[in-house]
């Protein structure tokens, strides 16, 4: 896969912790975003569309990832993994 393959990749939060072999402790300590939050976001789309984009960007910081990465809203089909 290509850089500018990767760079187009939309994934779940979870998905792309599973990528970069991070659990939610680390996830949250990299990022500065509590564990309770990612697991929020990570069990349901509607918490994560409600996010705050600060939030978001802390996590996608962390993830190495832009926030365009990561699947945000019910109009994109959900990846299949």
């Amino acid at each position: 896969m290509t850089t500018e393959e990767k760079e187009k990749m939309v994934l779940t939060i979870s998905q792309w912790r599973a990528l970069k072999n991070m659990n939610k402790r680390q996830l949250s300590m990299k990022s500065g975003v509590t564990e309770k939050t990612i697991y929020n976001y990570e069990l349901s789309q509607e918490y994560i569309q409600n996010a705050n984009y600060r939030t978001l960007s802390k996590l996608a910081n962390a993830l190495e990832i832009k926030v365009d990465n990561i699947f945000l809203g019910d109009d994109s089909e959900k990846p299949k993994f």
